[in-house]
C-alpha cells in the first residue's frame, strides 16, 4: 500500500531563522518565472525537514498590507498543493533545502496564474537537483 500524499504545511517547514535567511540571500541560487523569483540553498545542518519555505512580498511593490497578505496566502496555498514531487525527490536524494519566494509584480495576479508560475518553478527546481 502506498503512503498517501500529505498536503500539510506545518510550522516546522516555515523558514524563520534570520541566520538561514541571510545565508540564503548571500549564497543562494535563483529561478525566475515572472512575477515570482525563487531563491534556494541546500542546508548544511540537517533537521529532518526536507524543505524550509518562506514568502516575501515587498512593500515597495504592493503598498497595502491587505493585498500583500492576499498574495502571500495565494502563493502559500499554491506551494502547499504542488510541492509533493519536490519533497519526494529531496527525500530520495537525502537532501534538505531552504527556499524563499519573492513576489515582484505591482499587479495582483489571480490564484490560477500564481499556481501556474509556481508549478513551473518547482518543476525546474526538481529537474535541477
Amino acid at each position: 500500500m502506498t503512503k498517501p500524499v500529505s498536503y500539510k504545511f506545518s510550522k516546522k517547514e516555515k523558514l524563520k531563522s534570520q541566520k538561514e535567511i541571510e545565508l540564503l540571500f548571500k549564497q543562494g541560487k535563483s529561478i525566475n518565472q515572472f512575477p515570482i523569483r525563487l531563491i534556494y540553498k541546500f542546508k548544511i545542518e540537517k533537521n529532518n525537514v526536507p524543505i524550509n519555505f518562506g514568502i516575501s512580498v515587498p512593500k515597495k511593490k504592493i503598498k497595502l498590507a491587505v493585498n500583500r497578505n492576499l498574495i502571500k496566502r495565494r502563493v502559500r496555498e499554491a506551494y502547499r498543493l504542488n510541492n509533493h514531487d519536490l519533497k519526494t525527490k529531496l527525500l530520495e536524494n537525502q537532501k534538505e533545502i531552504n527556499m524563499m519566494m519573492i513576489y515582484s509584480s505591482e499587479q495582483i495576479l489571480s490564484y490560477k496564474e500564481i499556481e501556474e508560475k509556481i508549478k513551473v518553478i518547482l518543476s525546474r527546481l526538481r529537474d535541477a537537483l
